[in-house]
């Protein structure tokens, strides 16, 4: 199909970057440094245009479909064959999709119903040990089953239309699901006793489980390593060193260098997700997503410009740095008596409630950031490279899209991984069974690489660069 971008003589960005601002995402992993001698695309990616030009864009190349950015595509009208589910333990994300056409018919997301159980992975994993795996397995299952039959409404059609489901998750998610034992995921040496399940029929309904890399890294990074081009089937696999983050309460990560993969769950904890702070919410319209500090109130910006209804990850990251800078908090990460007892007063709620950020909050996005950056330092350190060797860093998760670079920065979220070189990617999870379901079964995201499985918790070097990042003085 042709594609026309518009460009005038004060752009600054190759033809890569600005197809994916329009929402299209090539597998170039060079990233417009024209490597490959402009043979992989019948135009040049790394032309800087300076007046708008009309390119070709293959709809499919070597079976990789082309702009599968969810969150940019318009739903069309038309029926539904296939249902994605990224179950996390937070949220959980769906889209109904014709797996013919790559078109999108609809999506949802909504809150684990598990959550009344804890908020984290190994709340839930005590549960199911101590009398709760049936109960955990069966409400998961009907709030699929639910929201499937929601979505499908929504769309004017039945589930008995349904003919396929991929499914990607973090493997305790997944065990839970499936009834799968997870005493294996409470203890050392956490050697899974279950593999992915085979394709099996729900209703008729083919369901494929994408496969786990361990007990703490799933099938939703398999899923974002497909989506993000990492595979090791890719042609560039020993020039450029990548890595995938999915900010969510599990922290996981993949890093691929020289064809080596390096993987890794930092427990982030579910501050990113809006869970356990005062106001927190999920990144729905009403959340604020930044803010700035005025002499007066702050000034904030709210997902979808409707009234405050809490802050969700990227509204703490914002906060967070922004205090930082007006000497709420020291370089040692210590709170000034600047800070109010109470909290910091953000706005009111619809309801007239009132919205704060407290001492807590903020430690909980300490330890978060830290988490995080200290994770990335110690993946780095097993493949014997530093962090601003990454050629690109991919960010998976929601909230990624509304996160300012500069605030990042500031706290040192991603270490010190050139900011530049971030690239938002929003569910990663989806995008990837987006690509599973229209590229059919032979293709390798069902199956994962070998892969240098790291162990954080007993890592010292994890434990010293833990505390480092919890001080701003670097």
């Amino acid at each position: 199909m042709q594609i026309t971008i518009n460009a005038d003589a004060a752009n600054t960005k190759n033809i890569l970057s600005l197809l994916e601002e329009m929402g299209y995402t090539l597998p170039c992993n060079c990233h417009g440094g024209h490597h490959c001698d402009g043979r992989t695309y019948p135009f040049d990616c790394s032309l800087v245009p300076a007046k708008p030009v009309t390119i070709t864009l293959p709809s499919s190349i070597s079976g990789v479909i082309m702009g599968i950015s969810l969150e940019d595509m318009v739903p069309a009208r038309g029926t539904g064959d296939t249902i994605l589910i990224d179950l996390g333990t937070t949220t959980v994300a769906m889209a109904l999709i014709d797996s013919t056409t790559g078109e999108l018919r609809q999506t949802g997301v909504f809150a684990n119903p598990q959550k009344k159980f804890g908020s984290d992975v190994i709340s839930r994993i005590h549960a199911s040990l101590h009398g709760e795996e049936k109960t955990l397995t069966d409400i998961i299952r009907l709030a699929i089953a639910e929201h499937a039959a929601q979505l499908c409404s929504k769309n004017q059609q039945g589930t008995d239309s349904l003919t396929k489901c991929y499914i990607a998750g973090n493997t305790a998610m997944i065990h839970i699901l499936m009834g799968y034992d997870c005493t294996p995921l409470s203890r050392n040496p956490f050697t899974l006793a279950e593999s992915t399940p085979p394709p099996f029929l729900y209703n008729n309904c083919r369901v494929r489980i994408l496969p786990w890399f361990s007990a703490f890294v799933g099938g939703d990074i398999t899923a974002g390593m497909y989506a993000c081009h990492m595979e090791p089937a890719s042609s560039c696999q020993n020039s450029d060193t990548l890595l995938l983050i999915d900010l969510g309460t599990n922290g996981e990560m993949l890093l691929r260098h020289k064809g080596q993969f390096y993987s890794a769950a930092t427990a982030a904890g579910p501050a990113f997700e809006g869970n356990g702070l005062s106001c927190g919410c999920p990144g729905i319209p009403g959340a604020i997503s930044s803010i700035r500090l005025t002499p007066l109130r702050p000034r904030l910006t709210t997902i979808a410009d409707r009234l405050p209804v809490g802050i969700c990850g990227s509204g703490a990251v914002s906060l967070c740095a922004e205090l930082l800078h007006r000497g709420f908090i020291t370089a040692d990460g210590i709170l000034t008596d600047r800070f109010p007892p109470r909290g910091i007063l953000l706005g009111y709620s619809p309801a007239k409630e009132p919205l704060y950020f407290t001492a807590e909050d903020l430690r909980q996005i300490q330890l978060s950031v830290a988490a995080i950056a200290a994770g990335i330092d110690t993946l780095c350190c097993e493949a014997g490279i530093n962090p601003d060797d990454i050629a690109a860093a991919y960010l998976g998760g929601g909230f990624g899209f509304y996160l300012d670079m500069d605030s990042c920065r500031t706290l040192g979220l991603f270490s010190s991984l050139p900011i530049s070189r971030i690239k938002p990617m929003g569910n990663t999870c989806l995008r990837g069974l987006f690509r599973c379901a229209c590229g059919g079964d032979d293709i390798s995201c069902l199956t994962v690489p070998p892969t240098h499985n790291v162990a954080l918790a007993e890592h010292p070097f994890f434990r010293q660069q833990f505390i480092s990042h919890m001080t701003y003085s670097g």
